[in-house]
């Protein structure tokens, strides 16, 4: 079968985000949890796909690559992604292997896309254990700044309720959003969204994915 390239030749090379991923124990998710949970997943994926110039693909069951065009975007759309699913179930979560580089030639079927951001997106996520997010680079000054600092939010994103989960979720949707406006879209009172958000710490969940973006904007030249 021939696939078509996503690019023109003289694009190849570029700079590209990837993210693979597969859902934690999902044998061990109930049937119908287990169908709530791909929906939310393939919903989220599309929501931003075109938004951020995203591709990807969902494959048995519970595992799932993303291609980000904009690299830049990489740890704001794991986060989104996990929150999704926490905010579903406290009892479901996703690990999440993450990796800027070059890509030698993208297509429409992610899986069988090439190059170095690929490889290290899917060995790593081979080697996580106990951990839910990891970060590598083939640019050292990712690799080293955002390798180990991911390693904070992980445990951070850990922490939260399924309530907290949600509201930062919808939150980080549109951080511009008023908290009043954000109250009302999620059925709660204004005080109460206010309280959950400050548990959820998403000013400094905010500030670190501001951090992690311009980072790799940079990186990028």
């Amino acid at each position: 079968m021939i696939v078509m390239t996503l690019r023109a030749n003289n694009m190849k090379n570029s700079m590209i985000g990837v993210i693979t991923g597969d859902i934690v124990n999902s044998r061990q998710i109930p049937v119908g949890e287990y169908d709530s949970m791909l929906y939310r997943l393939h919903q989220t994926l599309e929501t931003f796909s075109e938004r951020y110039q995203m591709h990807f693909d969902v494959f048995r069951g519970d595992e799932f690559q993303l291609l980000l065009k904009r690299p830049e975007k990489v740890i704001y759309l794991a986060t989104i992604i996990r929150l999704s699913l926490k905010s579903g179930s406290t009892n479901i979560d996703v690990r999440q292997s993450l990796s800027v580089g070059d890509s030698n030639e993208l297509r429409d079927d992610v899986k069988s896309s090439t190059g170095e951001a690929f490889v290290l997106s899917g060995q790593n996520l081979n080697k996580m254990k106990s951990e839910l997010l990891i970060f590598d680079s083939t640019i050292e000054l990712l690799k080293h700044h955002l390798g180990s600092t991911i390693e904070l939010l992980d445990a951070h994103l850990s922490s939260l309720t399924k309530t907290e989960a949600y509201v930062l979720m919808s939150y980080l949707g549109d951080p511009e959003v008023l908290h009043a406006e954000l109250a009302k879209e999620i059925g709660k009172s204004r005080p109460n969204t206010t309280k959950m958000l400050n548990s959820a710490r998403y000013n400094s969940v905010l500030k670190y994915l501001y951090y992690a973006e311009n980072l790799i904007i940079e990186a990028r030249g």
